[in-house]
């Protein structure tokens, strides 16, 4: 394991390397990155095999969707290896989060038309500077409709498994933000399985929401 690697797991529509600046000036370490489509082109679930070079990073960062693809596949977690969980989904139309029919307008959106629909998305991420919202939006739009899509479709169908929890001391942080309207804190009570283990904590900031360079400079 490279104890100098974080590996960052990017979420729906996102590729956190377009960040990469603002990472590797806050976290001076090797970085490795895998974005949305890396995280979808097969199914997410499939994703720690797609991408075996994970288990070599000593910390692996996920985002919003990309934490629940990770606890779904909680049992390849290596034991020394830290995860820290942003915005973490547990079940994303349970306990205050969308309902299915939200998203599957979201989804209609995206195929009629696409840049406004993430234009709305974007807009329940926080206070977001003009500039960087642009750009996420169009780092978004790389994606096709059908690739975006795919990724509702995982939201509204699969669920994080806590059922077989291995591992005396997990080294998992969760990272809420007290005012992201798309994960809510209320995501939270759905932990309990995984709370109740050794070396999981959580960490709830006060004024942020959805959006990731916040948590980045506050990390």
């Amino acid at each position: 394991m490279n104890a100098s690697e974080m590996t960052w797991v990017s979420g729906w529509a996102s590729d956190i390397s377009i960040w990469e600046d603002e990472i590797y000036e806050r976290f001076p370490f090797s970085h490795r990155f895998v974005d949305y489509w890396d995280l979808i082109s097969d199914c997410p679930d499939n994703f720690w095999d797609n991408n075996p070079r994970i288990a070599e990073s000593q910390t692996i960062v996920g985002w919003s969707m990309a934490t629940l693809a990770l606890l779904r596949n909680l049992h390849k977690k290596p034991a020394g290896q830290k995860w820290i969980l942003i915005c973490p989904i547990a079940d994303f139309c349970g306990n205050g989060c969308w309902q299915p029919s939200a998203v599957k307008a979201t989804k209609r959106g995206i195929l009629e038309n696409t840049e406004q629909t993430l234009s709305n998305f974007s807009a329940l991420m926080g206070d977001i500077p003009k500039g960087e919202m642009e750009k996420w939006i169009e780092n978004a739009m790389r994606y096709s409709p059908e690739q975006l899509t795919i990724g509702l479709d995982y939201l509204i169908e699969k669920k994080a498994d806590f059922a077989e929890i291995s591992g005396n001391n997990l080294n998992i942080e969760l990272i809420f933000g007290k005012e992201d309207r798309i994960v809510p804190l209320a995501q939270r009570e759905l932990f309990a399985p995984l709370l109740a283990q050794i070396g999981v904590q959580v960490t709830i900031r006060e004024s942020l929401g959805h959006w990731l360079p916040n948590y980045i400079v506050y990390s």
